[in-house]
């Protein structure tokens, strides 16, 4: 007895099968897409529905396009046991297909187990046709066809997974992929069918469901195809909508707050403070803008890197935005400046109790990456209308009071004044001109002479920076390298001044007069990781030994990272410079660490000189117990800012050894300190001399 295929029939059997397929590709993109675990398991639910009812529906369509010269009848409960062993192969595969990860090794047994599930369906179908006697197989074509139905359910798995793994594919492509799908599905019921031998004496049972019954249950299956698909195509576009307002969402935020804190940027600063101004107009309260800058954070950004300076930014938002009420809002406008808008202000007093918690909380240590750090703030306040009414002039003038908390010594706040307005002014001229200071010549170095305490035998130089610009005039290191220093120009003239030293010092040494030694005051921001290596290139260069020179470091930059200075120190130390720490006494918790520095000089701070000639007793025992301090640590003492002979008297009664100031000698140019040299001649004994920026 031999079958054939209706080719009507046929056609339907594939397009269930394709239908099938795209059906469920696109219940598992819903199955993917679900975060919560139970909606994840209702789909997975709905689409082992779907697709189990679809392999059963293609299953017997198939068998339907397949005629027999003898009328079929269908068994009903191996025809229900298809189905139930489809719902669960469906279920099996999407819950492989769909997750995150896939592993071919694991893939390659679900294939098996799958392939041979849907082997079974293709045997329980055949056998629910009760076809007496009982059909034969060719061994070489099931083989096949169980090989077919492993690659069949491997492929299932793999496209599944790929197309919500990338999560972009166009329809084309999605029918496609679905098309090839449910030919293989079609194809394995046709290598099975071929696979069938009939004896010549076959007949059916009369008991069972007909063909038509049969057909009646797959268009049904066809019409929950296509009511599965409107219903995921419907949710997809929901989804999609989601996914749309999150991302406009997202984009509206990102485009409102700065990305590294989460706290609210520029844009929505500016529209919080008109909001403040709109809100004042009409109920007469004023409000106030604070702008803080962290006083010290690019030294710590550059001497450990960018990271901790991210981290330590974020923690100090955090800390602001726990001191703010709920009405007033911080911002971060750009590198370690934030601004709080204060809103509702019924008293300034409000103001500066804020301003006075912020620097409190502030000043608490930060553990970054089991770091600890230290860091201040200064801020500057403007106060709704009286100093400004329009969103820039606020903003402008809480700038310039915060560069006059820094002028001030900061740590400290201040309140907006017109007068401020020439201040920040000129800084801002100087930081536009100190940019050609060095290319158009405009800094030079003068030489300040340093003696012996006792008998006032010349040791040596300080060389001081000076600029003399040509519109500006002379203007004073007090006043511009705390503009290089927070502008970051600071280490280029730092470099500069290290270069001309070196030249001077040749030129010197041309010239036949006596060695010196020449000390550059570094600042903070110049103790960086590429410190060492340039200054080794710079001096390397000149071919001046490194014994001639001293490196100066003033208490204050050596006791904001302990650990970080004396390393520095030690370095150049092994290299062969000497190192003095300078204005000793302004600093704070010095005495403990000036052992593990290991100096050769500390330079007294010139606030405890002028103190010896007022009959201050308290300023004279400091001065005996940092000289006997050091002098017990085999470093020597210098006194810088001498002036009368009343302090020098006393400072050679407290055995110091090396004195400066303009009671003994001014700074002069190289030019005449070559004449002073030449004077001096016979009295030049231990040479020594330091360079600094101030």
């Amino acid at each position: 007895m031999v079958g054939s295929y209706n080719l009507l029939l046929t056609c339907f059997s594939i397009f269930v099968a394709t239908l099938a397929s795209y059906t469920v590709l696109e219940i598992a993109e819903r199955i993917s897409a679900q975060e919560s675990v139970r909606f994840r398991r209702l789909w997975l639910a709905v689409g082992a529905l779907v697709f189990g009812t679809g392999i059963w529906a293609s299953q017997f369509s198939g068998m339907l396009a397949f005629e027999l010269p003898i009328k079929v009848t269908y068994d009903v409960v191996l025809t229900a046991c298809c189905l139930l062993l489809s719902f669960a192969l469906a279920l099996y595969l999407l819950d492989r297909a769909t997750h995150r990860r896939l592993h071919w090794r694991r893939t390659l047994v679900d294939g098996v187990v799958l392939g041979l599930g849907l082997a079974l369906v293709q045997y329980l179908g055949i056998a629910a046709t009760q076809i007496v006697p009982a059909v034969a197989y060719a061994t070489w074509l099931a083989t096949a066809a169980v090989l077919l139905a492993i690659l069949t359910a491997i492929l299932h798995i793999g496209i599944i997974f790929t197309l919500n793994a990338r999560k972009q594919d166009s329809l084309g492509k999605r029918v496609g992929l679905a098309m090839g799908l449910g030919l293989s599905i079609f194809g394995l019921h046709w290598l099975n069918m071929a696979a069938l031998i009939f004896s010549p004496e076959s007949k059916a049972a009369a008991t069972g469901m007909d063909k038509d019954q049969l057909m009646r249950l797959v268009i049904g299956s066809l019409f929950l195809l296509i009511v599965a698909l409107i219903f995921s195509s419907a949710q997809k576009t929901k989804l999609l909508r989601k996914i749309v307002g999150r991302t406009n969402d997202k984009l509206l935020h990102f485009a409102t707050h700065d990305v590294l804190t989460g706290l609210p940027n520029r844009v929505l600063l500016a529209e919080r403070i008109q909001h403040a101004i709109d809100v004042s107009k009409r109920n007469g309260l004023s409000f106030a803008v604070l702008f803080m800058d962290l006083d010290g954070f690019k030294t710590i950004n550059d001497s450990l890197g960018h990271a901790v300076g991210d981290d330590l930014l974020i923690a100090v938002g955090q800390r602001i935005r726990g001191c703010i009420r709920s009405e007033d809002m911080v911002s971060r406008v750009g590198g370690d400046e934030f601004v709080v808008v204060m809103s509702n202000l019924t008293s300034v007093d409000l103001v500066e109790n804020f301003s006075e918690n912020i620097l409190s909380v502030l000043r608490q240590d930060f553990r970054i990456d089991e770091t600890t750090l230290r860091v201040t703030s200064s801020i500057g306040i403007a106060v709704y209308k009286n100093s400004g009414e329009s969103v820039d002039t606020l903003m402008k003038n809480a700038d310039a009071a915060m560069y006059e908390a820094k002028q001030n010594g900061r740590n400290t706040y201040r309140f907006f004044e017109p007068a401020m307005h020439t201040s920040a002014m000129r800084h801002l001229t100087l930081r536009q001109a100190m940019q050609q200071a060095i290319e158009h010549q405009q800094l030079s170095l003068h030489f300040q002479p340093k003696f012996e305490g006792r008998l006032r035998m010349l040791t040596g130089f300080e060389a001081l920076l000076r600029w003399d610009h040509p519109e500006l005039g002379s203007l004073s290191p007090v006043e511009f390298i705390p503009i290089a220093e927070r502008s970051g120009q600071i280490v280029p003239i730092g470099d500069w001044v290290l270069r001309e030293v070196c030249l001077q010092m040749v030129r010197w040494d041309v010239q036949g007069m006596p060695p010196v030694k020449v000390a550059l005051n570094l600042s903070p921001l110049q103790m960086g990781p590429g410190l060492v290596d340039s200054i080794i290139s710079i001096v390397g260069q000149s071919g001046i030994a490194p014994q001639r020179l001293m490196f100066e470091i003033t208490e204050t930059a050596a006791m904001k990272n302990v650990e970080k200075s004396a390393r520095v120190i030690a370095d150049l130390q092994e290299l062969g410079f000497d190192v003095a720490i300078d204005d000793f006494g302004a600093g704070y918790s010095s005495l403990a660490y000036l052992q593990q520095f290991s100096c050769r000089q500390i330079k007294i701070d010139r606030f405890f000189v002028a103190r010896l000639d007022q009959g201050d007793a308290a300023g004279l025992a400091i001065v005996s117990a940092i000289i006997a301090l050091a002098h017990a640590l085999n470093m020597e003492v210098v006194a810088e800012g001498v002036e009368t002979e009343a302090q020098l008297d006393a400072l050679q009664k407290l055995n110091c050894d090396q004195v400066q100031g303009f009671l003994l000698a001014r700074p002069a140019t190289a030019p005449d300190m070559r004449d002073f040299l030449r004077e001096k001649w016979g009295a030049l004994t231990s040479p020594g001399s330091a360079a600094s920026l101030t």
